[in-house]
């Protein structure tokens, strides 16, 4: 049985048409008992024209979440959510704008390196593979020193799925273990998670952001805090290869995924 997605998107979103309801009866015909609307929110990045706008209006978007929160009580725990397109630069503002609004959850995500989509080819452009790669982690590394108001990082190395068909698909992580660890003590020093973002599979990667060998370090290391999402743009893809992510992490000895209200976390047990 799925018991949460902590990784929805919505019409809110630059990059989804979805609408809330239909999320909603998807999310009940599953049988879930709770989900997280976690619209993107990327600011201060250079687009160039090349992708969808990711400025999410919050004072329309609380208040809509709000109501249908409030709505759905009794059947569906729906949590007021974000994910946030953290900068090294962003701190102080990010903080500023999460403690403004009565969220539960927010992802941080490192979408952009040097205020450019890693999506997008201007941030390739005279790039090397490892040269973007090592980019990535350190600008994950510093965002993740650069503030504390929220719940857990976002899809750890996704970035494997952009760039040039040579440079796709593959991440040296021996010679990015050591900034990848330090990247996963800073998270569990600050009593945030990571995510088991299950959109990896659909994209083909048949895989989890991040991979089984970084969710094993970061239990490792004595992480607890976990959550798992479909990252899901549409709602047939909501709860999609959650079983997978279920027995992964049984088969490491995890028995609790995390679950947030009030961004306080709590912990509910694997089927």
């Amino acid at each position: 049985m799925i018991i949460s997605d902590y990784h929805i998107h919505s019409k809110f979103s630059g990059d989804s048409n979805e609408n809330l309801e239909n999320i909603v009866n998807k999310a009940k015909e599953l049988g879930l008992k709770e989900i997280a609307i976690t619209d993107h929110m990327d600011l201060d990045v250079i687009s160039n024209n090349e992708g969808p706008n990711f400025i999410l209006d919050l004072d329309t978007y609380i208040p809509v979440l709000q109501e249908l929160k409030d709505k759905n009580k009794n059947e569906l725990d729906i949590k007021i959510g974000m994910e946030f397109g953290i900068q090294k630069h962003l701190g102080i503002k990010a903080k500023e704008l999460i403690e403004k609004y009565p969220f539960d959850f927010i992802i941080s995500s490192v979408h952009s390196v040097d205020k450019l989509l890693v999506d997008q080819n201007t941030f390739w452009k005279d790039k090397t593979r490892d040269q973007a790669h090592e980019k990535y982690f350190f600008e994950i590394l510093k965002s993740v020193e650069s503030y504390d108001s929220f719940s857990v990082q976002g899809h750890l190395d996704f970035i494997t799925r952009y760039g040039t068909i040579d440079k796709k698909g593959f991440i040296d992580y021996i010679k990015y273990s050591d900034v990848i660890d330090e990247i996963l003590k800073r998270l569990i020093s600050k009593n945030k998670g990571i995510e088991i973002n299950t959109s990896g599979i659909r994209y083909m990667e048949n895989r989890f952001y991040p991979s089984d060998n970084i969710i094993k370090r970061y239990f490792e290391l004595g992480g607890e805090i976990i959550t798992i999402g479909s990252d899901s743009h549409k709602a047939s893809d909501i709860g999609k290869d959650f079983e997978k992510a279920y027995d992964f992490l049984q088969s490491i000895g995890v028995k609790y995924i995390s679950s947030f209200e009030n961004m306080e976390v709590s912990f509910k047990k694997i089927k």
